[in-house]
């Protein structure tokens, strides 16, 4: 049961850009802005690492598009276990959530979601 004061946004236009919002002051943390279109926002780190022997220059961390009738929020997923968090898998590392409709509690659930992912970057020194 929804709240009377909570309001459901469906706009995916205004879904998009309440999580875009979200999602720009880690490109004052160091991250990169790699798209920043109507319809695709997302971040990398560029520090360069090395993994394995292999030289790594970039790093996919967080984005936010427009796709459909869904917007999808993605994560980088490597080296990080989704198993528990109902996470739809988009491949090559990503994964995140679809969403149709934005209330509070789900802004709150995206929301938290990058800040355990930027987290996880902090821990592996990716950025």
């Amino acid at each position: 049961m929804l709240k009377s004061n909570t309001i459901m946004k469906t706009d995916l236009v205004e879904i998009f850009q309440t999580i875009r919002a979200g999602l720009q002051p880690y490109a004052t943390r160091g991250y990169t802005v790699h798209e920043n279109s109507e319809n695709g926002y997302d971040l990398y780190s560029e520090k360069n690492i090395e993994l394995n022997g292999q030289k790594i220059t970039e790093r996919f961390f967080a984005g936010v598009y427009i796709n459909g009738d869904a917007v999808e929020v993605k994560i980088n997923t490597e080296e990080f276990s989704t198993d528990n968090h109902n996470l739809t898998d988009f491949g090559h590392n990503k994964a995140g959530l679809k969403i149709s409709a934005l209330d509070d509690a789900k802004l709150k659930e995206v929301e938290t979601l990058i800040e355990i992912i930027g987290t996880n970057f902090k821990e592996k020194e990716w950025i």
